[in-house]
């Protein structure tokens, strides 16, 4: 998005550094070059943000509010310098507005795009009003200057279509939020997905590894599973993913990430967490499964289901996801071979709590 953006306001830059060079006298000429090279400037700001990573949700905000300002900017310039209806007459600039709203839709956030387009829309708006008050309304002449003649209806209906780019950039963001969801989601648990636990937890190691802080990975395998399913039948083990996933989700933080990561196992990637906050973590979840029946509704006694896990630590165990990954899944077995329902990480298996 951020070099889409750069490479689009410097071939903007292009039209107005040239006729500043050859009509340098021109007001409105040099006024036209000042506004895009700040358009320039912004655009070289945010890709220095995001290359140093210190871009936040604020600076989409910012730079989108930014982006249509300035377009307003040199409207209202070209209307106070130069001819008093140039501004709302534009045919080149006024078109700028649609360019800055269809970039609001590729940050994926459609509160940008709300505030970007509301933006657009007052202020244009507050430029028609103040053409209004300043040019005669009444008369021969009434709204005509060198720039053409003031129609109101050519002003509404240009407001209109700023809401209807403001609305079409939400809608594109919704289904592209809807899509990236459905890609995202395990269509059995409604949990994340392996795509996107790989993604989230390159994520959480990059930014882990800017800031010198931990991240725990853990790995976590339904108990004797496929015993369970051949007894009581696929929809029985359906059911029982179901309520694994649900109960884990339960002592997570919004930063968490749970996702199945194939068949009975599930992963979980928990930044800023120590091998040892990690081994609480999972260790709680570990026991109230263990404590919780389940209601099979297939005419039998309620069962109990118990999981193992393992459990690594950046930066300790492995400077790599993919060695986090490896380590948690060989504590993983370690649990498994050690009698299972119990977490392993480090050197220590957690025992398994009497019920």
């Amino acid at each position: 998005m951020a070099w889409a953006r750069l490479v689009v306001t410097a071939l903007l830059l292009i039209t107005p550094t040239w006729k500043v060079l050859h009509q340098p006298e021109n007001p409105v000429f040099v006024l036209g070059f000042i506004v895009t090279t700040m358009a320039f400037a912004a655009a070289v700001t945010v890709r220095w943000l995001l290359r140093k990573g210190h871009y936040s949700a604020w600076v989409g905000f910012a730079s989108s509010s930014l982006d249509v300002s300035l377009v307003s900017l040199a409207l209202i310039l070209f209307t106070l310098i130069g001819d008093p209806l140039f501004g709302v007459n534009s045919k080149v600039t006024f078109e700028v507005y649609f360019l800055a709203l269809a970039a609001t839709a590729l940050r994926y956030d459609g509160r940008i795009c709300a505030v970007a387009g509301g933006l657009a829309i007052a202020q244009y708006t507050g430029l028609v009003a103040y053409v209004m008050w300043r040019l005669p309304l009444t008369g021969p002449d009434a709204g005509v200057a060198e720039a053409g003649a003031f129609h109101l209806v050519d002003q509404v209906t240009r407001l209109i279509l700023l809401g209807s780019a403001t609305l079409l950039a939400m809608l594109l963001v919704n289904r592209a939020q809807d899509l990236q969801k459905a890609a995202s989601t395990d269509s059995l648990t409604g949990i994340a997905n392996r795509a996107h636990f790989d993604r989230r937890a390159h994520a959480e190691h990059e930014r882990a590894h800017r800031y010198g802080r931990h991240l725990s990975v853990a790995l976590i395998d339904v108990d004797h599973f496929k015993q369970f399913n051949d007894a009581h039948g696929h929809g029985v083990g359906d059911t029982v993913l179901i309520t694994v996933a649900t109960q884990l989700g339960q002592y997570l933080r919004r930063s968490d990430v749970l996702a199945r990561y194939g068949g009975e196992e599930f992963a979980i990637v928990l930044p800023e967490a120590t091998l040892e906050a990690a081994k609480a973590k999972v260790d709680l979840m570990r026991r109230t499964i263990e404590v919780t029946p389940l209601d099979l509704l297939d005419g039998k006694e309620p069962s109990r289901l118990t999981i193992s896990a393992g459990v690594a630590v950046f930066p300790e165990d492995g400077e790599t996801v993919d060695l986090l990954i490896a380590v948690a899944d060989e504590r993983l077995l370690v649990a498994k071979r050690s009698g299972r329902n119990r977490v392993v990480a480090g050197d220590t298996a957690e025992a398994p709590v009497s019920t």
